[in-house]
């Protein structure tokens, strides 16, 4: 059985702001994928992934992370995830390496600066 994401998306200075509740994982990762990209136009300047409400991410959520950051830089887009300083979630993106990648912010409203600079 598959469990659906909940991924919740507003928009900010014309920013998608994605941020999913709960745990990304190998049960939901593909759902999540989907719904992550449908959010991000052509004429976006980007993402900002907001896992402050994430729980739980396995390797698979990781790889996606950095599949939408490759994606997003092929179409010319940035992204910027958010994640709070004491977040277990940094810790593993941090051993990983994302943040080589895609830039950690503590807020959204620091990842908006990264969108603006």
């Amino acid at each position: 059985m598959t469990v659906t994401a909940m991924v919740k998306v507003i928009e900010r200075n014309g920013v998608p702001v994605a941020a999913p509740e709960g745990e990304i994982d190998l049960a939901n990762v593909a759902d999540c994928r989907a719904q992550l990209i449908s959010v991000v136009p052509n004429t976006a300047p980007g993402l900002i992934l907001d896992l402050s409400q994430t729980t739980y991410l396995d390797s698979r959520g990781v790889h996606l992370i950095l599949e939408l950051a490759e994606r997003l830089r092929t179409s010319q887009q940035q992204m910027a995830l958010v994640l709070p300083e004491r977040s277990v979630i940094r810790r593993v993106l941090l051993l990983t390496q994302v943040d080589k990648t895609v830039p950690l912010c503590r807020t959204l409203d620091e990842a908006l600066q990264q969108f603006r600079s």
